[in-house]
């Protein structure tokens, strides 16, 4: 069994959730040089260089400050490049306060090899003239055009792009604050970066710069054309028959310890086609809008690839660590890393410390067994990290409490009406009548017989309590609506974009 705590996301205003709690991160440090010096320090302290160096090139590039450099620990935390809640990018700011205190490097990885799947926000819309109750309202900064990789997807209709601010600051105005959101979307716009994603994060990296939190950032893309992962991924080609059949069993064996049936949770298991070994990466043609799994065939001279149906150039067995693999890239052929495989990378042979959120360190529990099973090593420790902020919205003060309540009060307004009925109901014979009932113990058809007549004795006995009986069902009905509307209001998963500056601000300082 695995030894993490069941963690949740926290559903109060401005909870947190840390584990371990971040003033005991030095431990986990110390624990994890152990645990990685089995890697070879040598491989490790070269993929670092080359990362972080490919991080400070892209800032550079983009014309931004660099962070101060610290030749300590090196932490990592990734997300894909949306506009995430502040629970997520509460991980942002604890990492540069971690990397602080442990005198180490941040980098925070653009996870921009996932696809964009919806091109438009969810907001908070108060009640209207159709709908009573506040509301979630969907609006688009972009046209749909699929689910496609990040670093793939650019602006459709710029138009539709440039108007988002004003359409979403509609919805939200009537609710009386002033969301941060005009000033950060006219930075997306100022924004160089060809794709929606690069736009976004740039614009939050000088939200960040602004407040004080300054890290190293890299889209995973350009991770995935380094050296260091070169090495990883060809290290998985050349043993490709082994790691295929040991993920596969640490995913059955993951379904069995969390009785889990579905076979395509936490992962599918790999496939296995006419001798093509499914491998945890994707693979597309650039410029493509689909991604494919990539699949390998083993031979003994080389090893045959395709992304989904897509045959590519084999590379050669003896060679296939080296320049063939990096070529690929320079072909227009992109090979980049799944969920379990970056964090695989990241963790065993890049970083000393990963930042998760809930969901990541709940699935990297599979990432832990992969470590045991095909590099023989114990995981080094994560950091599981996430909390929760409200919009200032107007929710009503009601809870489920008073749903029970109300509910409760309704049932037994309807089976045990003796219990409200005032003194001057002159009801007592039929009273007396359901106790002696009551008091009865028949047997065989006699017992359904006594209960029809507590039925029809407690429908009597209901008849001066319609009255109150509706009064509460009307007051259930209202609590449901508020808690309904509470339900909107009080979501923790709203970007970050749409919170009042200043509230957000501290919130965010906190972690630093």
């Amino acid at each position: 069994m695995n030894g993490r705590p069941v963690l949740r996301a926290p559903t109060q205003d401005g909870a947190v959730v840390a584990q371990p709690p971040l003033e005991e991160v030095g431990a986990s440090l110390a624990v994890n040089r152990q645990r990685l010096a089995s890697i070879g320090a040598d491989e490790r302290a070269r993929a670092r260089r080359e990362v972080v160096e490919a991080a400070r090139c892209y800032l550079a590039a983009r014309g931004e400050p660099l962070p101060v450099d610290r030749p300590g620990a090196l932490l990592l935390a990734g997300h894909q490049p949306e506009l995430f809640h502040p629970g997520v990018w509460a991980k942002n700011f604890a990492l540069a306060g971690l990397a602080r205190r442990h005198s180490a490097t941040a980098l925070n990885l653009l996870v921009d090899n996932d696809t964009l799947k919806s091109a438009s926000l969810r907001l908070p819309a108060p009640p209207d003239a159709e709908v009573r109750s506040p509301h979630l309202m969907s609006v688009p900064f972009d046209q749909r055009a699929g689910e496609v990789p990040w670093e793939e997807r650019g602006v459709v209709d710029p138009e539709l792009f440039a108007s988002f601010a004003a359409r979403a600051g509609a919805v939200l105005r009537p609710w009386g604050y002033s969301p941060l959101l005009g000033p950060f979307w006219e930075d997306v716009l100022r924004q160089q970066g060809p794709t929606i994603g690069e736009r976004f994060a740039g614009a939050r990296r000088a939200l960040e710069r602004a407040w004080g939190c300054h890290n190293l950032e890299l889209p995973l893309s350009a991770v995935c054309r380094t050296e260091a992962f070169a090495n990883f991924a060809c290290a998985l080609l050349a043993e490709a028959r082994r790691f295929h059949a040991v993920y596969n069993a640490c995913v059955r064996a993951y379904r069995s310890r969390h009785r889990v049936r579905s076979r395509n949770h936490p992962v599918p298991d790999l496939a296995e086609d006419d001798g093509w070994l499914e491998l945890p990466f994707w693979g597309w043609r650039s410029g493509q809008q689909r991604r494919g799994r990539l699949f390998v065939r083993p031979g003994p001279a080389q090893i045959e690839l395709r992304a989904g149906g897509d045959v590519w150039p084999a590379l050669p067995r003896s060679a296939a660590r080296t320049c063939p693999w990096r070529e690929l890239e320079g072909r227009g052929l992109k090979v980049r890393s799944r969920a379990l495989t970056t964090t695989l990378f990241a963790r065993l042979f890049l970083g000393d410390l990963f930042v998760h959120g809930i969901g990541g360190g709940k699935y990297d529990e599979l990432t832990d067994d992969l470590m045991r099973g095909f590099y023989e090593v114990e995981p080094p420790e994560i950091v599981v990290l996430s909390a929760t902020r409200w919009l200032p919205l107007p929710a009503a003060p009601v809870g489920d409490e008073d749903r029970r309540r109300l509910a409760r009060l309704l049932r037994d307004l309807r089976y045990n009406p003796q219990r409200y009925l005032p003194p001057d109901a002159g009801l007592e014979e039929l009273k007396r009548d359901r106790e002696a009932l009551l008091a009865s113990e028949p047997t065989g058809a006699a017992k359904r017989e006594r209960f029809r007549a507590l039925r029809a004795l407690a429908e009597r006995l209901r008849g001066p309590l319609v009255g109150r009986e509706e009064e509460v069902r009307r007051e259930l009905d209202e609590v449901e609506h508020q808690l309904a509307g509470n339900a909107v209001l009080r979501r923790r998963d709203y970007a970050f974009c749409l919170y009042p500056e200043e509230s957000l601000r501290r919130f965010c300082a906190r972690f630093l």
